[in-house]
């Protein structure tokens, strides 16, 4: 089965001027994250219990919903008697209440500045990993804390598609689509890739560099030595969507797209016109339009 991730309704494809700057790997990775267009194959995690993608058909027709992907599921094991389902990453609410396991890499990774995100994020513009609905599981549920709402009807029920949060500190976790679940990666606990040592960091004379990276003793206990909680290449954006509806420029280097991806007209990711909206301050004037 393959799987299409774009995740908005859009139309028609068009080109012109755009950013696609190219960005060196950080030190600590080992490989570029794949963010190939099209569609891509759903891994074998397990799930043998119909229907293949509970709630595909959105709505809240699907009986049991819970039990099923990408909610509290029970994977087939395999020859050797392991599971199926490989934890390769965990994301949790802010107070720890909601936590989810996660298989395998996101198929893409997206900013998106459409008005929906915007308001129902309190943000600029949303960045979301896509992973297909059976690479998620639920993996802690306390005092029955998980939370969705529809954004088709508005009200706190599982009504796909729905933003899925916790009940108790109401931090976002990710989206219920039809077929994939659009997660947060701010709420994601990845392992900790080495630090490189960073002048401006040191400027006050308080951290040393280690000879493994920077090591910061103010920050020790958030940090350790020679380490930092770096977001892996996989979970980096292939592009920003909906840039259309956006209300700041972003000149990070990657492709700006007025609709979906590959589904809509290529724009330049800064205006010819200055002042007339917010920009990221960490801008060069040498990568203005």
């Amino acid at each position: 089965m393959s799987l299409a991730t774009n995740v908005h309704i859009e139309s028609q494809t068009k080109t012109r001027p755009h950013s696609c700057s190219r960005h060196p790997s950080p030190e600590g990775h080992t490989h570029q994250a794949d963010h190939s267009a099209g569609k891509k194959s759903i891994p074998d995690t397990g799930w043998r219990d119909s229907p293949p993608i509970p709630s595909s058909d959105g709505g809240d027709s699907e009986k049991d919903w819970m039990s099923k992907p990408p909610y509290n599921w029970s994977p087939a094991r395999g020859p050797d008697g392991e599971e199926l389902f490989k934890t390769k990453y965990e994301s949790s609410c802010w107070c720890g209440a909601v936590r989810f396991a996660f298989a395998g890499d996101p198929f893409d990774a997206k900013h998106c500045h459409c008005r929906q995100c915007q308001r129902l994020h309190g943000a600029p513009f949303q960045w979301a990993v896509i992973f297909p609905k059976t690479s998620v599981r639920i993996l802690e549920n306390n005092s029955d804390a998980l939370h969705c709402f529809s954004t088709t009807t508005k009200k706190a029920s599982h009504h796909v598609p729905c933003k899925v949060s916790c009940d108790i500190c109401r931090a976002p976790l990710f989206d219920e689509g039809k077929r994939t679940v659009l997660a947060y990666p701010s709420g994601f606990k990845f392992s900790p890739i080495k630090a490189r040592l960073n002048a401006a960091d040191a400027r006050d004379g308080k951290a040393v560099e280690t000879g493994e990276g920077l090591y910061d003793p103010r920050h020790e206990d958030i940090h350790p030595p020679g380490h930092y909680g770096g977001v892996p290449l996989e979970f980096q954006p292939s592009c920003h969507i909906f840039y259309g509806q956006r209300v700041m420029e972003v000149c990070d280097g990657i492709p700006k797209w007025r609709g979906h991806k590959d589904d809509s007209e290529l724009m330049q990711e800064m205006s010819d016109v200055l002042g007339i909206m917010p920009r990221y301050k960490g801008c060069g004037e040498e990568l203005h339009p």
